[in-house]
């Protein structure tokens, strides 16, 4: 399944979907991050977090990840 995350709320809930599916608990991801259960919580919920810490969630999730400017991205809209 693709995620587009065009904010941080989009890419919380792409981080939560991801570790749902992994079947893994917050505090485990939170463990494997270095970072708080709490952390965890807010990068779910798109709160401030450091963008190191989702970029490690995302990858120990196995998400492949693209980044590009959102003007760029041909055929996609954002139903936000």
């Amino acid at each position: 399944m693709l995620d587009e995350a065009y904010d941080a709320a989009d890419l919380g809930r792409a981080i939560r979907r991801l570790r749902m599916e992994k079947r893994l608990t917050q505090d485990v991801l939170a463990q494997w991050l270095g970072v708080s259960r709490q952390t965890v919580v807010s990068m779910e919920h798109g709160g401030p977090v450091s963008v190191t810490a989702a970029m490690r969630a995302l990858a120990i999730l196995g998400a492949k990840v693209v980044v590009a400017p959102k003007d760029t991205i041909v055929g996609k809209t954002h139903s936000g």
